[in-house]
């Protein structure tokens, strides 16, 4: 009996130390990644897959998927936690403000049956001057055991690798054909990967960083520039027929010609209202084009009806074109 239990102890103490080893090998963090704004490191039990964005890795773990995505949002981390909890399509959110992390940031953690089988999700997400890492898995109870301590060590390995900062956004934002002043309260970015083939040059200006989030989608203003020597009266009104297609889609569809920017130009507009949010306030679509020299362009603007205008009218009285 003394021999029995000699080696049922030591069983214990092999598989002890069998499981201890399993779960420190996929809960320590070891290896280092980098992504666009953060680096962070993964324990080696974390397995990379082949599929791998600049500004995104997954991982496995027990045959789970483990995301890691790097995000940048015209937002504050509070601000953050409000819009996710806002639009999570899960209604049992628990929330959780991280503390003993590098950045501020939350945890959000949620909970769903599938065809007998329970799902937890859950989701880090963690940042500095609007830019976020956001690390999250669906599985199991069983494995959120392991999986949810092992990102949590990895998220406190998050160092900020960008060299971005809010404090040094500038007010004026100054291009070869046309110059933005955005008093800091709003930025610029160029977007040359949603160019036009004809297309030169794009930038988009909007709030740097949102209190609400309602303006972290609006106002939003675009500016396009053409050298194709394509005449603005035809863009606006190929724009416009478009909208007369499918008139019954938005109200106050107009065409008609505005003095902006120093120049006569040729506009049209409509509005439409959220399918989803009944008593949610129109949002209105600006289109102005005019030409200089050999260019046309082409600014466009997006906004909530009777709240945003005077935002938008900051934003038309800094635009100077060169």
């Amino acid at each position: 009996m003394k021999k029995f239990i000699i080696i049922l102890t030591s069983v214990i103490i092999v598989l002890g130390a069998a499981l201890f080893g399993v779960f420190f090998y996929n809960t320590n963090p070891s290896e280092k990644y980098e992504l666009e704004s953060f680096s962070f490191k993964v324990p080696n039990g974390f397995k990379r897959t082949d599929y791998k964005e600049d500004y995104m890795y997954t991982f496995q773990c027990f045959d789970e998927d483990i995301n890691i995505e790097s995000v940048n949002l015209n937002c504050t981390p509070e601000l953050l936690n409000e819009f996710i909890s806002d639009t999570s399509e899960e209604k049992s959110v628990k929330l959780e403000k991280l503390k003993g992390y590098p950045y501020e940031g939350y945890c959000f953690t949620s909970e769903k049956t599938d065809s007998g089988e329970k799902e937890v999700t859950f989701r880090y997400a963690l940042g500095t001057d609007t830019h976020f890492l956001f690390l999250d898995c669906s599985c199991s109870p069983l494995k959120a055991k392991i999986i949810k301590p092992a990102i949590e060590k990895i998220a406190k390995t998050a160092k900020y690798t960008s060299d971005f900062r809010l404090a040094d956004k500038p007010d004026v934002y100054d291009y070869d054909l046309v110059s933005v002043n955005t008093g800091s309260k709003y930025e610029c970015k160029e977007m040359t990967s949603v160019l036009k083939s004809d297309g030169i040059f794009c930038i988009l200006e909007r709030y740097v960083e949102a209190d609400t989030s309602e303006k972290m989608l609006f106002p939003y203003l675009t500016i396009n520039i053409f050298d194709d020597g394509s005449s603005p009266a035809e863009r606006a009104d190929e724009g416009y027929n478009k909208k007369l297609e499918n008139e019954d889609k938005y109200t106050a569809l107009t065409r008609d010609q505005k003095d902006m920017f120093g120049f006569k130009c040729e506009h049209f507009r409509y509005e439409s209202k959220s399918d989803t949010i009944p008593d949610s306030k129109p949002v209105c679509r600006d289109y102005y084009y005019f030409s200089k020299d050999k260019y046309t362009y082409a600014i466009n603007v997006i906004y909530h009806k009777d709240s945003d205008e005077a935002d938008l009218k900051e934003m038309f009285d800094g635009i100077k074109i060169k």
